[in-house]
């Protein structure tokens, strides 16, 4: 999983920028950082400019003169992009400019009129990847306009890190920014930036009917008008590029946005497309679903569908359907926020062919107190960036699930680590990482719905040891009666080293097959 350092700084104010340092501490709890690379700017001298007035070239039809206030000066420039009009803020680069390559911007003729500079596309900056027109400025970032003539770069991220971090398939609560940067906060001891999102239930005219609450125990939609789809602004584009995840318009990237930053994956049907009727239920053998990628695909009746009244509009946690897509023309959309069973969309998506970033998230488990967030996130995001208001939401939880409970001992810990802990001490560790902790010896802990890895006090004590920190756990051995190689263990070790030593090979196979069938 890639994130950006300036991402996970908006939910906790980590004690120190070296990514070596916070790589430390992200193996430390058990995550292994792939690597690190950090991102630099590689232009210099572009400053912010506001486009005063915007005209014909008088012997060109492909490029425009246009003049642009810089601060302490106005530059006529020729541009040949169309995507901007008058009053527009741009990166201007004046010459004396050096971008990318080592390309430097002069004063120069074209078609027999002076140009004093260039207006840039983020290709041409290196900041992302549209190259069709010039970065406009003013809806990504609202206070450029006071800040003309002013460092272009100080718009953007300050000395950004893009990690790369490997996640275990039991911790699907680490697959997000918010997710790790609750792990740092645990182990720097720090406060966490807790995410609010409380949005009014308000009337909506979708039903949701659940007929299956094992294959899906909650379906929360939430519903948004009046969008305009369109490009998302420059900071979720750059953001979800070092994601590695491609921007396609304000609408999709605003559901994979909200999976990236919190894990949950979301689903956008186009509402009016969608009717008023959802139905979650197991598919007909041989039923044909044409999903986003434009493959009809026949489905099995153990796959999972999110239905209207007649046909089925998506593979549940997989792949939404083609019937019910968001398009340029879409104006309402219902955000599908759900839970679905793991085991299924496992099978599912390999049997289709179908990996997805949603599909690998849903097949570890997901959290099903988390699904409102998701939806009222996402919708956020679409009022920010699509102009849209937030209407109605529907939720259908059936199956609520019973929160886990432990109990574990101090002798238990001291027996698997070597180490003695009070109560105190262990039940602090604990709720340093969100578990619930009452009692004394016993500890009862109350287990999140985000962990479905913790089951066993062994899991506990596995979660005390990684924020106790394993080195300082000090490593002694063992003494007394039973301890040591049984005299049939050395018997086999001295017989391998003895036909190593003779030239044999030796392999080491999977038993999967007992002693006694062989």
């Amino acid at each position: 999983m890639k994130f950006t350092l300036d991402w996970l700084r908006e939910f906790v104010d980590l004690p120190t920028d070296d990514p070596e340092r916070i790589s430390a501490a992200f193996e430390s709890l058990g995550h292994e950082v792939e690597g690190w690379e950090r991102v630099e700017t590689r232009f210099s001298d572009v400053v912010i400019g506001r486009v005063l007035e915007v005209g014909a070239h008088p012997n060109a039809d492909k490029v425009r003169l246009t003049k642009v206030d810089v601060g302490d000066e106005v530059l006529d420039i020729i541009c040949g992009a169309w995507n901007f009009d008058a009053g527009a803020i741009v990166p201007v680069a004046k010459p004396g400019a050096v971008l990318q390559g080592d390309f430097k911007i002069t004063q120069r003729k074209i078609r027999g009129v002076t140009s004093n500079g260039m207006i840039c596309s983020e290709s041409e900056l290196e900041v992302g990847e549209d190259a069709d027109g010039i970065m406009v400025l003013d809806t990504d970032y609202p206070d450029a306009a006071q800040r003309l003539g002013e460092d272009f770069r100080r718009l953007l991220p300050e000395d950004d890190v893009v990690f790369d971090v490997t996640i275990t398939p039991n911790r699907p609560d680490c697959m997000s920014v918010y997710g790790l940067a609750r792990e740092l906060a645990a182990y720097y001891e720090i406060a966490i930036l807790e995410p609010q999102m409380d949005y009014p239930t308000g009337e909506t005219a979708t039903s949701v009917t659940i007929l299956d609450d094992t294959a899906c125990p909650r379906f929360v939609g939430r519903e948004v008008r009046g969008i305009a789809v369109g490009p998302s602004p420059h900071r979720i584009r750059a953001r979800l590029a070092a994601a590695g995840v491609r921007p396609i318009n304000n609408v999709v990237d605003a559901s994979n946005y909200a999976m990236i930053e919190f894990g949950h994956p979301t689903h956008a049907f186009d509402a009016d497309r969608l009717g008023e009727t959802v139905v979650v239920r197991h598919a007909t053998e041989g039923e044909l679903i044409t999903t986003l990628d434009d493959a009809e695909r026949s489905l099995l009746s153990g796959d999972i569908v999110v239905a209207d009244a007649t046909r089925p509009v998506a593979i549940a946690g997989v792949m939404g359907g083609a019937d019910t897509e968001v398009v340029d023309e879409t104006t309402n959309v219902l955000v599908e926020a759900a839970y679905w069973d793991p085991p299924s969309v496992l099978l599912t998506s390999r049997r289709l062919g179908l990996r997805s970033e949603a599909s690998a998230r849903f097949e570890r488990g997901m959290d099903p107190e988390f699904c409102r967030f998701a939806a009222d996130r996402v919708a956020q995001l679409l009022v920010e960036t699509a102009g849209g208001a937030i209407a109605g939401l529907v939720d259908a939880y059936p199956a609520p699930p019973v929160p886990r409970v432990i109990d574990l001992s101090m002798d238990e810990i001291e027996r698997v680590l070597g180490i003695r802990l009070t109560p105190g001490a262990a039940a602090s560790l604990l709720e340093r990482l969100g578990f619930g902790v009452a009692g004394d010896d016993p500890l009862r802990v109350d287990v999140p719905t985000r962990r479905p890895d913790v089951v066993r006090p062994v899991d506990l004590i596995e979660e005390v040891a990684r924020l106790y920190g394993y080195d300082n756990i000090p490593a002694r051995l063992r003494f007394g009666d039973g301890i040591g190689l049984p005299d049939r263990e050395r018997r086999l070790r001295a017989m391998r080293s003895l036909l190593v030593g003779a030239g044999y090979h030796e392999i080491i196979s999977f038993s999967f097959i007992g002693a006694a069938d062989l």
